[in-house]
């Protein structure tokens, strides 16, 4: 016969066990790690730190008067307010937005990160704010009317983004020339250093669209058509739910069908609504 003591013993330790276990599945247990939700420490401090593109119109550009306007603006100062917090932006590149996410240099990264396989290795990806598409921008008199004109031409494109990674698995008969920033690679463009550059749909529309505009996008199809998320550090589940919450609401607003007319120049697709 077990003894009522040693009964009690059991059920006491089960129960500790069971408490334990309760503890680190509750939404409020934070990271996987034991530490305290992003969330939480938002909410609590009232401030976000947002890593945004600096020199990446129409996603984000710092003006000389240190203010930051663009499409990843529009949504990151929504996000802000809705959480009742102030955002500071702080301005990242292409090749520095995961190590600051990795080193908590940022709470979230919105600068027009496409959501590929092999960075969701590294960070949590939301579910996509926006979708976008690499395109080839050249002069009008260049004679690149199609892809393989890029054969032996010097194309200008950033290092650590996704257009870099096409013009090197791609196109391995261009001359790539690889920049710090989507800046840098604009210029060489302008200044001749660069036969063509290669950027996002938005980014190049915004140069060929300007009045007497001397550069045209290549007719031909979008290279890696791609949807375009918000960045977090891994094991935070609770963070990456309220975001996610937070885009689905987002893009169901007249607020996001304007930012996306506006900086973007077309309708918000419905594949992310």
């Amino acid at each position: 016969m077990i003894s009522i003591s040693k009964t009690v013993r059991v059920v006491g330790a089960l129960t500790a066990t069971f408490l334990m276990l309760a503890a680190c599945t509750s939404g409020d247990a934070g990271t996987n790690d034991g530490g305290e939700s992003k969330l939480n420490t938002v909410l609590e401090k009232k401030e976000i730190k947002i890593g945004v593109m600096a020199d990446a119109p129409p996603w984000g550009v710092e003006e000389s008067s240190g203010e930051y306007k663009g499409f990843d603006i529009d949504i990151a100062e929504a996000l802000a307010d809705s959480l009742n917090a102030e955002a500071t932006f702080v301005s990242t590149t292409n090749e520095s937005r995961i190590p600051m996410l990795e080193t908590d240099k940022v709470d979230i990264v919105i600068a027009a990160l496409t959501s590929l396989d092999e960075r969701a290795q590294k960070v949590e990806m939301t579910v996509p704010y926006a979708a976008t598409g690499q395109v080839v921008l050249a002069p009008k008199n260049s004679g690149i009317s199609d892809y393989d004109d890029l054969s032996e031409r010097k194309v200008a494109a950033t290092r650590g983004s996704i257009p870099a990674t096409i013009l090197e698995t791609k196109f391995p008969e261009a001359d790539a020339v690889l920049f710090e920033s989507v800046a840098d690679s604009i210029q060489a463009l302008k200044s001749g250093k660069v036969d063509a550059l290669m950027e996002s749909d938005a980014v190049t529309a915004e140069i060929a669209n300007e009045d007497d505009s001397d550069y045209g996008i290549v007719e031909a199809p979008q290279l890696n058509p791609a949807l375009v998320s918000f960045g977090v550090k891994q094991g935070d589940q609770k963070w990456l739910n309220y975001l996610d919450n937070f885009i689905r609401n987002y893009n169901l607003t007249d607020e996001a069908e304007d930012s996306y007319q506006a900086w973007l120049g077309v309708d918000l697709p419905d594949l992310i609504k």
